[in-house]
């Protein structure tokens, strides 16, 4: 990886003019910068903390989410050995993959305090529905001005090895007008450190069609798993996984929004078929009648706090109409569906 890059500025003549690096304090800076524009780094990012403190007391430098809802964590060398910038930052990552729903929030609501909520900024910056899971993967980034050989041979032996880890060089520049620039490389391809990331990622621990609808069984909701499946195809235009749950969304203008969670988890032969469900959400989108909702509905239901919902936006919380809702026959999903078929559905194109 070379240590130096170099620059030129093409004139209006057709000659080059090379930019010479300004030989600045960068990384005194540079956190700054980031905290503005973290897509100079990666445009998938959104910061939600700045010297994010630690259980055990260490300060990351940027702490942020991707759209998928991973953990990035951003550590600048600041002229640590190799040794040190390499342990500190796998001490992050090995902090940061453990990390709660509850525990980002809590680091995002301090990092943003009274400028917003974390889901306000997540659907602002990516324009999709704000993830039901946080933290399912992570990976480290480490930026600095210049990466010597050994700290190079380390991070691409990790990086060989599968452990989420990167470096980015950036240097600053100066034009003869004064003009500052910063320049960017990374040490491995980014699509390529996170295929190797992902391989060891707890990604593959989510469970596939087939697992989901064997859980179904197991807990005695098999044929009204599959009936809802089958009947909101169509209708909705994504399904997300959890561990246990699988989530129901539809397009609303250029974003996914999540209407219905069926929580495997919380269902059984006794209960039925458990659904978590965002009704201001789904009366908006479907445009229906709250008496028409509650005509979709099964008659056993109970509501359900708008914290319960980990996406709602304020709005949702000032009209908020939620519940849980258990399915116990053929005739009660049926209808449920009939609902959506003849309601306005929005926008359902891919």
């Amino acid at each position: 990886m070379p240590s130096k890059i170099r620059m030129w500025e093409v004139t209006e003549q057709g000659t080059l003019n090379e930019v010479t690096g300004s030989g600045i304090n960068l990384e005194r800076r540079l956190e700054d910068w980031l905290e503005s524009d973290i897509s100079m780094l990666d445009p998938n990012l959104l910061v939600i903390g700045r010297q994010a403190l630690t259980d055990f007391g260490g300060e990351i430098d940027l702490l942020c989410l991707d759209r998928e809802g991973s953990t990035v964590v951003v550590e600048l060398k600041r002229g640590k050995t190799p040794r040190d910038v390499t342990a500190q930052a796998l001490d992050y990552a090995s902090w940061v993959k453990d990390l709660s729903y509850q525990q980002i929030s809590d680091l995002a609501d301090r990092y943003f305090g009274s400028e917003g909520s974390l889901e306000d900024a997540f659907g602002s910056k990516f324009e999709v529905e704000f993830p039901e899971t946080l933290s399912l993967s992570h990976r480290v980034l480490v930026v600095a001005e210049a990466m010597d050989d050994s700290t190079e041979r380390i991070v691409r032996y990790l990086s060989e090895m599968g452990v989420p880890i990167n470096v980015a060089t950036v240097q600053h520049f100066k034009d003869n007008a004064g003009k500052e620039l910063l320049a960017q490389v990374f040490l491995v391809e980014p699509e390529v450190a996170e295929v190797r990331a992902q391989s060891n990622s707890k990604k593959r621990n989510l469970p596939t069609v087939a697992q989901m609808i064997a859980l179904a069984e197991e807990r005695g909701v098999g044929d009204f798993y599959r009936q809802l499946v089958a009947g909101s195809s169509g209708i909705m235009t994504n399904a997300s996984f959890g561990n246990t749950s699988r989530g129901f969304s539809v397009k609303d203008e250029s974003k996914l929004s999540a209407v219905f969670v069926v929580e495997l988890g919380e269902s059984d032969a006794d209960k039925g078929l458990t659904i978590r469900l965002n009704g201001t959400r789904l009366m908006k989108l479907f445009r229906l009648s709250s008496e028409q909702l509650d005509a979709m509905l099964p008659a056993e239901r109970a509501k359900m706090d708008a914290n319960d919902w980990r996406g709602a936006t304020d709005e949702e919380k000032a009209n908020w109409v939620g519940c849980r809702c258990y399915f116990r026959s053929p005739e009660e999903i049926d209808k449920f569906i009939a609902g959506l078929k003849n309601a306005q559905a929005p926008d359902r194109g891919d």
